[in-house]
C-alpha cells in the first residue's frame, strides 16, 4: 500500500524557514555575481545603467536649476511689463499675485524643461562616448574621459560656429576638466580594488581594495609589536 502524508504531521515552521534560508542564499549569491561582474566598470556600474543615471541626474539637477532661473528672469519681466499699471487696492493686489504666481509657475517649468533636457542629454553623451572609448582601447582610464569631454565639445562649438580662439578655450577648459574627473574615477577604482592598468604597468601597484589594505597594515604593525 502506498502511504499519504498527513499534512497536519508536516512542520510549517521549519519548512518556511528552510525555505527563506534558500532564497537568502540565492540572493546573496546574485549580489556576490553581480558584485564581481561590475567589479572594473566605472563607478562600479554597467556601462548602460551608469550613463541613464548620470544623465537623469543631470536632467533632475538641471530642471531644478533652470526652474529656479525661469522663476526669478519671469517675475522681473511680468514686474516690468505691469509696472505702468500697478494695482491700488487690496483686492487688485490680491489677483496681481496671483496672476504673477501662475505666469512665473509656467514660466519657470518651461525653462526646467529645457534646461534639464540640454543638460541631461549633454551628460549622457559625454558618457555614452566614454563608455564607447573604454570599448574601443579596452582599458579605463582618464584618456578616455578627457576624449569624451573634448569630442562632445568640438561638435558643440563646430554647431555653434564658435571662433577658432573662442573654441580652442572652450574645448581646452573641457579636456582639464575631463582629466580631472577621469582621475577622480580612478581614484575611485583603486579605491574599490579594481584595475587601473597605468598603476599596476608603471609603478606595480597591484588591484586590491583599500580595506584590505588597511586591514593587511594593521595586521604587519601588530607583528612588529
Amino acid at each position: 500500500m502506498v502511504s499519504s502524508l498527513d499534512p497536519r504531521n508536516l512542520n510549517n515552521s521549519r519548512i518556511n524557514e528552510e525555505s527563506r534560508q534558500d532564497q537568502l542564499e540565492e540572493l546573496k549569491d546574485d549580489v556576490e555575481t553581480l558584485k564581481m561582474e561590475s567589479l572594473n566598470e566605472r563607478l562600479g556600474l554597467p556601462p548602460a545603467f551608469r550613463v541613464f543615471s548620470l544623465a537623469f541626474t543631470a536632467a533632475i539637477v538641471g530642471s531644478l536649476g533652470g526652474m529656479m532661473h525661469g522663476w526669478k528672469t519671469s517675475s522681473l519681466r511680468y514686474l516690468a511689463s505691469n509696472s505702468h499699471r500697478l494695482p491700488t487696492t487690496y483686492n487688485g493686489w490680491f489677483f496681481y499675485h496671483k496672476r504673477k504666481m501662475y505666469y512665473c509657475l509656467k514660466q519657470g517649468m518651461i525653462v526646467g524643461f529645457k534646461t534639464g533636457a540640454k543638460l541631461g542629454g549633454f551628460v549622457g553623451c559625454i558618457f555614452a562616448v566614454e563608455a564607447g572609448f573604454d570599448k574601443l582601447r579596452g582599458v579605463k582610464d582618464f584618456c578616455n574621459t578627457m576624449m569624451a569631454v573634448c569630442v562632445p565639445g568640438v561638435a558643440y562649438s563646430w554647431w555653434h560656429r564658435m571662433p577658432r580662439v573662442q573654441a580652442n578655450d572652450f574645448i581646452r577648459k573641457g579636456g582639464r576638466i575631463g582629466i580631472g574627473f577621469g582621475l577622480l574615477e580612478d581614484l575611485f577604482q583603486y579605491i574599490r580594488g579594481a584595475d587601473v592598468w597605468y598603476l599596476r604597468r608603471l609603478f606595480g601597484i597591484q588591484p586590491r581594495s583599500l580595506t584590505e589594505r588597511i586591514r593587511d597594515r594593521i595586521r604587519s604593525d601588530k607583528n612588529k609589536l
